[in-house]
C-alpha cells in the first residue's frame, strides 16, 4: 500500500518535490509523510527539525492549531491576573491603617495597589506562558501549551497566601516555595523518578485521565467563570440547570468574600433565559457543523463568531455591560465600564516592578512546608495527567505508553515554574485546552511556539486578547472534551478490576475540580481492588509472587520484559523499516499453506482472481484462497469473484483445474 500511495503522489505534480517514506522511532510507532516537503530551504529546515511531515501535519495546520489553543485558554491572562492579585501580592496598607487588620478591605491606597498589581499580573502572566510555550515547543517538540495553571492559582491565593495577604504565608515566601518546587521537580525527573511513577500507573488509567480531563474541559466550558453558564450551583443538588441573567444570580458568600459561584434558584422562572448562554449553545452547534463538514478551522471560527459578537455595546451580549457580565472592576468603575476603558486601550505595556525577584527565602513555617509539598504532588499529577491524555490524544504515545521526548516535557513543566516564580507567578503547567489545537491537527512543538508568540503579542495587545468574553471560548472546551471522550472505549469494561477505577479515575476530575484527585482516586481504588483480590488468590494457591528484573534503572516483571523486547530486536526493526519503506513487496511472502517447494513466482498475487497452480502430483494442504481479504478473514466472496476457485479448508482442489504433468504452468500478474 506504501509503493502504491508514493506512486500517487509522484503523479500529482512532477515539479514539486514528494517525500520518501520515513520511519520516525516514537517507542514502537512508525509514520510516514503524507504531504509533499516545501521546497524554500528556511522552511525545509524548520520542517526538518520539527517533524512536520513525518507527524503527518502541515505548516498551515500548525499555525492553526497554535492560534486555536491560544485563543481557548487566553482567558487566562485576565482570570489567572484577577485570582492571583486577590493575594494582595507585596501591597501593604500605609502607616495610617497598618495597625488594623481589616485595613486591607477598606484602605483605598491598598485597593489602588492591589488595581496595579492586578494589571502587572497581565503581563506577568503572558511572559510566563510564553516561556513555557517556547520551552515545550524547541524542548520537547510537543503541541503542548504552558500557563499559570487554573486550581493552583485559586490554592495559592485563598489557602496559602490568603484573600489579601490575610493567611498564614507571606506572598514572597509563598513564591519561594514555588521557585523550590519547580526545582524539586526537575530533579524528579533527571533522577528517573518522574519516569517510574508513569511507568507503573496502570494502562487503563492512563486511558480514563483522557476522557476525565475531556469530562473535566466540558465541566469548566459549561460554567459560568470559563464557558457559557449552562450550568451553574446549587444549594441542594451542588449543581443544576442555570443560564439565568446577571440580574438574577445570586453569588455565594464565604468568610463574608463573593465567590465566582451562584446559583439561580431564587428566581425559579430565570432559568435559560440568558443571551449569552444561548450563544454559548449556538456556536457549540456552529463548531458541530463546521467539523462534521471538514472546515478547516472550524474551532477558530466558532469562537471569533462568539467574540466579535460580544464586543457590541448597549447588546443582551455585550461583555462591556454591567447587566452581561459583571465581575471585576477598579478604579472606581463597575466592571463593564473598566473593561470597556481598558479593552479600547488596545495596545499597553505594563512594567514587573511589583513581582519580578520577589522571593523570600528566610521564613519558614509549617504552613509554608504543607504549600510547598501541595504544590509539588498537585503538580506533579496535574502534569503527569495532561501529559498522557494530550499525547495519546494527538496518536503520539506509543502501545507502550511512553511518547517522543517525554523527559524534556517534564523538564520544560518543573523549568517553566520555575521560571515563572521569579517572574511572580503561580505554578506554571501544561494546559488541558492544548486539545482544541490537537484537534485542528496540531502535532509537533510549532504549534506550541505559536501559542508562546501570541503570548508575546499579547503582552502589548493585553487589553484586545484579555478581552475575550467567557462564553466565546467556552464552546471550544465543550466541543474538544467530547473529542477526548473516544478513548475510553479502548477500557476493558467487562473487567471491574480496570471499569471500576477507571470510572472514578473519570468522574472525580470534574466533580472535585481536580485532576489530581481523579487520578489518585483512580490508582487507589485499582491498587486495592486488585491487589485484594491477588491476595485472596494467593492464599487459595492460584497465584505467586512475580518475579523482577532490572530494567533502565526500575523493577519491571520478566514478563513485561518479554512481551515489551520483541519489538526492540534488530529483526523487528528491520521488519518495520521493511514494512514502512515498501520492500516487502519485492519478495512477496508466500500464503499459508503453499505446497513445499513451489517457486514462489508461480503464486498468484494475493487479492486476485485465479486458479492455485500446483506441482505435478501434489495436493494443497492449505489451498489458496482468493481473491479478496474479506473472503481470507471468512466474509462473503468479493463481487465478481468465482468461487470455483476457493476450496474449503481441508478438501481437495477440483482436479480440472490442476496442471497435470508436461503442460505449462500458468502464472498470474495482478497489482498486490
Amino acid at each position: 500500500s506504501c509503493s502504491v500511495r508514493d506512486q500517487k503522489l509522484k503523479m500529482t505534480d512532477a515539479a514539486t518535490p514528494v517525500a520518501e517514506p520515513e520511519r520516525m522511532r516514537q517507542g514502537d510507532v512508525a509514520m510516514e509523510l503524507r504531504h509533499p516537503l516545501p521546497t524554500n530551504p528556511a522552511l525545509l529546515a524548520i520542517s526538518n527539525y520539527f517533524g512536520i511531515n513525518r507527524r503527518g501535519s502541515t505548516f498551515a495546520t500548525e499555525i492553526r492549531a497554535g492560534i486555536t489553543t491560544f485563543l481557548t485558554m487566553s482567558y487566562v491572562l485576565a482570570v489567572n491576573s484577577r485570582i492571583i492579585s486577590e493575594s494582595g501580592g507585596p501591597c501593604e496598607c500605609p502607616a495610617a491603617t497598618i495597625d488594623d487588620p481589616a485595613c486591607v478591605f477598606y484602605d483605598p491606597e491598598y485597593a489602588q495597589c492591589v488595581e496595579e498589581f492586578r494589571r502587572e499580573m497581565v503581563t506577568v502572566t503572558a511572559l510566563s506562558a510564553m516561556v513555557g510555550c517556547f520551552l515545550m515547543g524547541f524542548g520537547a517538540n510537543l503541541p503542548l501549551a504552558l500557563a499559570p495553571g487554573m486550581g493552583m492559582n485559586a490554592y495559592f491565593t485563598y489557602d496559602v497566601v490568603g484573600f489579601h495577604g490575610t493567611g498564614n504565608v507571606k506572598w514572597d515566601v509563598a513564591m519561594a516555595a514555588i521557585f523550590i518546587e519547580g526545582l524539586i521537580f526537575v530533579f524528579l525527573t533527571i533522577t528517573g523518578l518522574r519516569k517510574m511513577l508513569v511507568y507503573y500507573l496502570p494502562e487503563c488509567i492512563k486511558t480514563a485521565m483522557t476522557g476525565g480531563i475531556g469530562l473535566f474541559l466540558a465541566h469548566l466550558g459549561l460554567q459560568t467563570a470559563e464557558g457559557i453558564g449552562l450550568v451553574v450551583a446549587d444549594i441542594a443538588t451542588a449543581i443544576t440547570l442555570g443560564g439565568c441573567p446577571e440580574a438574577n444570580r445570586t453569588y455565594a458568600m464565604y468568610d463574608g468574600l463573593s465567590a465566582d459561584a451562584y446559583t439561580c434558584d431564587n428566581y425559579p422562572g430565570s432559568k435559560m433565559t440568558s443571551a449569552t448562554t444561548y450563544l454559548g449553545i449556538i456556536t457549540v452547534i456552529l463548531i458541530g457543523v463546521l467539523l462534521k463538514r471538514n472546515i478547516k478551522g472550524a474551532i477558530i471560527l466558532g469562537v471569533a463568531f462568539a467574540c466579535i459578537i460580544s464586543w457590541f455595546k448597549n447588546s443582551k451580549v455585550s461583555y462591556f455591560e454591567d447587566d452581561v457580565y459583571a465581575a471585576g472592576g477598579g478604579d472606581g468603575l463597575s466592571g463593564g465600564e473598566y473593561r470597556w476603558r481598558y479593552f479600547k486601550q488596545v495596545v499597553k505595556l505594563e512594567t514587573l516592578e511589583m513581582s519580578a525577584g520577589q522571593m523570600n527565602f528566610s521564613s519558614g513555617s509549617a504552613s509554608l512546608a504543607t504549600a510547598l509539598i501541595t504544590f509539588l504532588y498537585v503538580d506533579l499529577l496535574d502534569t503527569t495527567g495532561t501529559l498522557i491524555a494530550m499525547t495519546k490524544f494527538a496518536g503520539l504515545m506509543d502501545e507502550d505508553g511512553h511518547f517522543e521526548n517525554e523527559n524534556y516535557a517534564f523538564l520544560v513543566d518543573g523549568s517553566a515554574t520555575t521560571i515563572g516564580a521569579c517572574l511572580g507567578s503561580s505554578p506554571v503547567t501544561t494546559f488541558i485546552e492544548s486539545g482544541s489545537g490537537i484537534e485542528e491537527g496540531g502535532r509537533t512543538g510549532l504549534t506550541a511556539l505559536v501559542c508562546g508568540v501570541l503570548y508575546f503579542i499579547s503582552i502589548f495587545f493585553a487589553p484586545i486578547l484579555a478581552s475575550l468574553p467567557p462564553w466565546s471560548t467556552g464552546p471550544a472546551l465543550i466541543v474538544v472534551g467530547s473529542m477526548m471522550m473516544k478513548a475510553v472505549t479502548t477500557i476493558e469494561w467487562g473487567d471491574y478490576g480496570q471499569a471500576i477505577p477507571s470510572f472514578l479515575c473519570i468522574v472525580l476530575m470534574p466533580l472535585t475540580y481536580s485532576i489530581a484527585y481523579g487520578i489518585i482516586g483512580g490508582i487507589l481504588s485499582y491498587v486495592l481492588i486488585n491487589g485484594l483480590d491477588w491476595c485472596i488468590d494467593f492464599a487459595m494457591g492460584r497465584a505467586k509472587f512475580p518475579e523482577f528484573e532490572w530494567q533502565d534503572g526500575m523493577p519491571v516483571p520478566k514478563q513485561d520484559r518479554a512481551s515489551n523486547s520483541s519489538s526492540d530486536t534488530p529483526e523487528a526493526e528491520t521488519k518495520a523499516d521493511a514494512k514502512i519503506d515498501g520492500s516487502e513487496s519485492v519478495a512477496p511472502m508466500a500464503p499459508m499453506g503453499v505446497p513445499p517447494g513451489m517457486p514462489p513466482h508461480m503464486m498468484p498475487p494475493m487479492g486476485q482472481p485465479g486458479q492455485m497452480p500446483m506441482m505435478p502430483g501434489q495436493m494443497p494442504a492449505q489451498p489458496y484462497m482468493a481473491p479478496a481479504m474479506n473472503t481470507l478473514a471468512g466474509g462473503p466472496p468479493a463481487p465478481g469473484m468465482n468461487t470455483q476457485f476457493v476450496y474449503p479448508m481441508g478438501q481437495s482442489a477440483d482436479p480440472a483445474f490442476m496442471p497435470m504433468a508436461g503442460q505449462p504452468q500458468m502464472q498470474h500478474q495482478g497489482m498486490a
